[in-house]
C-alpha cells in the first residue's frame, strides 16, 4: 500500500484517511492519541444550547478504540485519553494521568468535566501524574487563548507537560489526530509526529496550525 501525505514538514506528517488501514503502514515509536469514547460528543454552545461542531465521526461506539488497541504494540509507550470509558478493552491496568482542568474550587462552577483521564501502557511506572492547564468550552479552550476548532480539542500546553512527562523518545503517533493537537505540541518541543484523521477539513486545519511560528510559551 502507498499513501500520500496529506500535509508534511520537517517535524511533522499528516495522513488523510482510516487510521486502521494506514497505522501499520507507518513507522513510529510512540502513541499519543484520543480517540472516540462512544459518548456521541458535539459541543453546544453555553448561551444558545446549539451545537457548534459537528458529531464526532465513529463516536455512537467504541469500535475505534477496539480497533486501536488491537493493534497497540505491547511494548509501546501509550497515552490513551478517555480510555475510563472503555475500561474492558484495557490490556492491563497500566498507570494514569489526570488533566485536572480546572486549577482552583471557583474555577469548578465553569461548564463542563473539570478533569479528563489519560491511560498509559506502562507497567513498571508506579508514579501517577497530575497536569494542571486552565481548560474549558469557554474560557482557554485550547491553552493558548484561542477558540477550539475541533469539539474534543485537547490543549497543547497540556500535551507538552505530557510528552515531557512520559519520557518516551522517538516518533509520536496521533492516529485520531483531529485537528492535530498531539502534532503541534510535538513540533512545539522539537519532536517528530504522524497524524491520521478521517475527516478531511480538520486535515487542513492542522495543517494550517503546523505551517505557524512555534508557540514557544513555556510547557
Amino acid at each position: 500500500m502507498t499513501i500520500t501525505p496529506y500535509y508534511q514538514d520537517d517535524h511533522a506528517t499528516i495522513y488523510h484517511g482510516d487510521s486502521l488501514e494506514i497505522m501499520p503502514e507507518v513507522d513510529f515509536d510512540v502513541i499519543v492519541t484520543d480517540p472516540p469514547y462512544g459518548i456521541e460528543a458535539v459541543e453546544t454552545s453555553h448561551m444558545t444550547n446549539r451545537a457548534d461542531h459537528a458529531p464526532v465521526i465513529g463516536d455512537t461506539n467504541t469500535d475505534a478504540a477496539a480497533a486501536l488497541f488491537a493493534q497497540l504494540p505491547a511494548h509501546t509507550p501509550a497515552a490513551i485519553f478517555g480510555a475510563n470509558y472503555f475500561p474492558h478493552l484495557l490490556p492491563h491496568r497500566g498507570r494514569w494521568v489526570c488533566w485536572d482542568k480546572r486549577l482552583t474550587t471557583e474555577a469548578d462552577q465553569m461548564f463542563g468535566s473539570p478533569f479528563e483521564l489519560a491511560w498509559l501502557n506502562d507497567r513498571e511506572r508506579h508514579q501517577t501524574e497530575m497536569i494542571r492547564t486552565l481548560h474549558s468550552g469557554g474560557v482557554n479552550a485550547n491553552g493558548y487563548g484561542l477558540a477550539r476548532t475541533h469539539p474534543t480539542e485537547k490543549a497543547v500546553p497540556m500535551l507538552k507537560k505530557l510528552l515531557v512527562f512520559m519520557n518516551a523518545p522517538g516518533v509520536i503517533l496521533d492516529p485520531f489526530m483531529g485537528s492535530g493537537t498531539t502534532l503541534r505540541a510535538a513540533k512545539d518541543l522539537g519532536r517528530h509526529s504522524i497524524g491520521i484523521e478521517l475527516e478531511e477539513k480538520y486535515c487542513e486545519i492542522a495543517a494550517t496550525r503546523l505551517g505557524q511560528e512555534v508557540l514557544d510559551l513555556g510547557i
